[in-house]
């Protein structure tokens, strides 16, 4: 009975770990956001609607990625105001750039940075260069 013991303990001890790992790197907080973890995402805003918690959703033409500001109505931010600025124009995001098992490609939908042309809307980068 010790060897199977060990061989099952060994087993799920190889199971554990990386499940974990995934867990952890899923569902930490995004904060301290530097300019090297974001990605810049280009496209014209088709819906902004709000979320839970506060949030501000973004839907961008002819993208499937699910973006948002996150706590954006308690940041200052209004949908009125983004609409009359950024419906129906070109915008750049900044969303971060994290592997998660729900983002696979990388794209998380956490938008840390928005602007339209050179106007920055919102900015939470640290230590940005704009």
């Amino acid at each position: 009975m010790q060897k199977t013991g060990k061989i099952f303990f060994t087993v799920a001890l190889l199971i554990f770990v990386p499940f974990m790992w995934v867990m952890i790197q899923t569902f930490r907080p995004v904060r301290n956001v530097q300019p090297k973890d974001v990605l810049e995402i280009k496209g014209k805003v088709s819906k902004i609607e709000e979320g839970s918690g506060f949030d501000i959703v973004i839907t961008i033409e002819n993208d499937s990625h699910y973006y948002y500001i996150n706590r954006g109505l308690q940041s200052g931010l209004t949908l009125e105001e983004l609409r009359a600025d950024i419906l129906n124009k070109n915008v750049t995001l900044y969303p971060v750039r994290r592997w998660t098992m729900f983002t696979r490609d990388g794209i998380m939908g956490h938008i840390s940075k928005l602007m339209i042309g050179d106007r920055i809307l919102f900015n939470e980068i640290i230590e940005d260069p704009n």
